[in-house]
């Protein structure tokens, strides 16, 4: 049976049940995923280093002869084969190898006395002279090693030599036969090199590859795998676009009683973004066909009215409306929200959450099924077993990126003519969004309400974390509140302490802010123990939190005034932008401190110098896209939303134009994708409907 794409791994020779279990845990289960699992990184076989050149804590490319060859078992591991020689230079120089597991290449097959290539770290023996450990080998007498050689990212039972045999084999049995999404001709019009000829050049590199632009995603292979995914992507919306407008939806044109004395009584005057919003809202709501609209607006721009303005459109048009919060003290502030602004107006709403006592629970899931509660808000309460409503008319998802694609679609299902609005802090170019999000509608709210201060954003380098503990100080000495960021949970994931949550509690209170209350928070906390820390910091009984970005999301809480982010060159403009919003939400002047690592370089310093200059996440995320492109906004802004392997290659948006453009020109060709050259793209979405992709999933 020839090989095809979706074959098994288990078909290639050399991967037993063993292999393909370990590969298999790595999401590598057929010949397809085999392949589009690139190399993380590249080595430069053609730089020698001289022995007498070689120093060390670095890794290096050698040549030589290897000569007093010795294998023995290892003590306590005798099932283990430890190696050592010396690898001669030609003028006598020599440097001592080692291998503490021989590899399985060379059991039995030591090369002593052959000339050759060795690439390996280069480390201080006991003895104080230099030593390369591990290294890999290369027999000169069988010919020159490749040029440049891929490393892959792999699981410890499967050897680089052996992964790179595998992609050989497969690459030589599917020939020309690795077709894509695109079919042939748009290619060719295109002038995007074929799919297969793409992954061979980035599995076995040519001898004048430059290893760099490789390890950058920046080569015309590159742009080939992305703009095939681009393409079947811009089919997938394309043809949800078609459907859409075959479906029928939960028109909503009744008197605007309620929502006009809402607007009326409020104790503010919403600003025009505002009121633009909820005009094309309130438009797209009456249409005949389903909304499916993402609102944008930084924390503080006043999405949450916005929303609860067309919830309650939705009331009081007869429909019932859900809102799906990612945590409980976000769901049950929305829930204080609308009782606080909507209660007087006898609109009766519910709230569901994990914790919600079953007696409570149950006469909610009885009176949301028979339709006599118009609003229920909760969290992934609102998509368990048991959960009905009678007339679903509007679905709104607050920062729906941090749901899953299933979850989302669940929520959907609760309703099929339901209308959807999405929210989100995250700052994206309303260009990029316009272009990759074709199929939603876009409300942005692009500005402030009147009277609040922007938050003062300073850069500090590492040595002025005094200073910068005395700032916080200062703050809470005043009655307020302050969060520290750090990047990682246990000092053991980079061997540097000081960025994890625990070392910097401990350090604060200890030293500079000794005698208040500092909590923590992070990911790996069960959920009860997040909610608790959160609302702890909320009410008032800790005055710091140190965490992760989860708290990115979340709490409102006016009295913080302070946000330190640890190694700030880690973060990218928008999350730290998201961050900074966790602040600047009182009446007092708030400040934000990024502290940068000692050996940050200039270009991170440029970088987060936009920080300090603009104030709102759309000059932040126009800025984000200028420096990073839009293949690298998308890769860290969706983080597995869309079904976009490799969003990173893209360095220009005129690639999402042109994709798109041919999509609609083939989609007009054969909209069912039934002629011969549409089975590249069928394959390709069914593949995005494997990751379980909806239109739900954008934004």
């Amino acid at each position: 049976m020839p090989l095809e794409m979706q074959t098994a791994l288990s078909a290639l020779s050399g991967v037993g049940p063993k292999r393909a279990a370990a590969l298999a845990d790595r999401g590598i289960a057929t010949v397809g995923d085999l392949l589009f699992n690139l190399p993380l990184h590249y080595q430069d076989w053609r730089a020698r280093t001289p022995l007498a050149e070689l120093k060390p804590a670095t890794s290096a490319v050698v040549e030589g002869r290897l000569v007093e060859l010795k294998e023995r078992p290892m003590r306590g591991l005798r099932w283990r084969r430890m190696a050592t020689g010396w690898l001669e230079g030609p003028g006598g120089e020599r440097v001592r190898v080692v291998w503490f597991n021989l590899p399985a290449y060379m059991k039995g097959r030591m090369p002593g006395g052959e000339r050759v290539v060795m690439h390996g770290r280069v480390n201080v023996a006991s003895d104080g002279g230099l030593e390369i450990v591990h290294p890999e080998v290369y027999p000169l007498d069988s010919g020159e090693p490749p040029a440049v050689r891929p490393v892959y990212g792999l699981p410890s039972e499967i050897g680089q030599r052996v992964y790179a045999g595998l992609v050989t084999q497969a690459l030589a049995a599917l020939g020309g036969r690795i077709g894509g999404a695109m079919p042939a001709a748009l290619r060719a019009q295109a002038g995007v090199m074929p799919l297969g000829e793409a992954l061979r050049m980035l599995h076995q590199p040519p001898a004048g590859a430059e290893p760099a632009k490789l390890e950058a995603g920046d080569s015309a292979a590159h742009y080939a795998l992305a703009f095939d995914e681009m393409f079947a992507f811009q089919l997938a919306m394309g043809i949800d676009r078609m459907r859409a407008a075959r479906r029928t939806g939960a028109r909503m044109d009744a008197p605007a009683s309620l929502t006009a004395r809402l607007l009326a009584a409020l104790p503010f005057t919403p600003t025009r973004a505002q009121l633009r919003a909820i005009d094309e809202i309130g438009a797209g709501l009456a249409r005949a066909h389903p909304m499916n609209r993402l609102l944008m607006g930084d924390v503080g721009s006043g999405k949450t009215l916005v929303a609860l303005w067309a919830a309650l459109r939705a009331a009081e048009s007869g429909w019932q409306v859900a809102m799906m919060a990612p945590t409980e003290l976000l769901a049950e502030q929305h829930y204080r929200s609308f009782t606080a602004l909507c209660g007087a107006l006898g609109m009766p709403a519910a709230l569901l959450l994990g914790k919600t006592p079953p007696a409570e629970r149950a006469r909610t899931l009885r009176l949301l099924a028979a339709g006599a509660i118009p609003l229920v808000f909760g969290t992934h309460a609102l998509i368990q077993e048991g959960v009905a409503l009678k007339r679903l008319g509007l679905a709104v998802i607050d920062e729906q990126h941090r749901f899953g694609v299933f979850d989302r679609a669940r929520l959907k299902a609760l309703g099929p003519s339901a209308h959807v609005l999405l929210m989100t802090a995250t700052p994206i170019p309303r260009s990029l969004a316009l272009t990759l999000l074709a199929n939603l509608d876009i409300s942005a709210l692009d500005e402030l309400p009147p009277g609040r201060t922007p938050v003062v954003t300073e850069i500090f380098p590492e040595t002025q974390i005094a200073k910068v503990d005395a700032i916080v100080r200062a703050e809470l000495e005043a009655g307020r509140r302050a969060y520290y960021i750090v990047p990682l949970i246990e000092g053991a994931e980079d061997g540097d302490e000081r960025l994890s949550v625990a070392a910097t509690a401990r350090r604060l209170g200890e030293g500079p802010l000794c005698g208040f209350k500092i909590g923590t928070l992070h990911g790996r906390m069960r959920p009860a123990e997040k909610e608790r820390a959160m609302r702890g910091f909320r009410d008032g009984a800790l005055e710091v939190l140190v965490s992760t970005t989860v708290v990115e999301v979340g709490i409102d809480v006016p009295e913080a005034s302070a946000i330190v982010v640890i190694a700030a060159e880690r973060y990218g403009l928008a999350q730290l932008h998201q961050l900074r919003g966790r602040v600047g939400r009182g009446a007092a002047a708030s400040r934000c401190c990024l502290v940068v690592s000692r050996e940050d370089d200039a270009r991170a310093h440029t970088r987060l110098g936009v920080m300090v200059r603009a104030t709102s996440g759309a000059e932040v995320a126009r800025a984000d896209l200028e420096l990073r492109g839009p293949g690298d906004l998308l890769g860290a802004r969706q983080s597995g939303a869309l079904p976009l392997r490799f969003a990173g290659f893209i360095r220009d948006g005129r690639l999402i134009e042109q994709a798109r453009a041919l999509a609609e020109i083939w989609l007009k060709r054969d909209p069912p994708l039934e002629l011969p050259e549409s089975a590249g793209a069928r394959v390709a979405l069914l593949r995005m409907l494997d990751f379980g992709f909806s239109l739900g999933d954008i934004g």
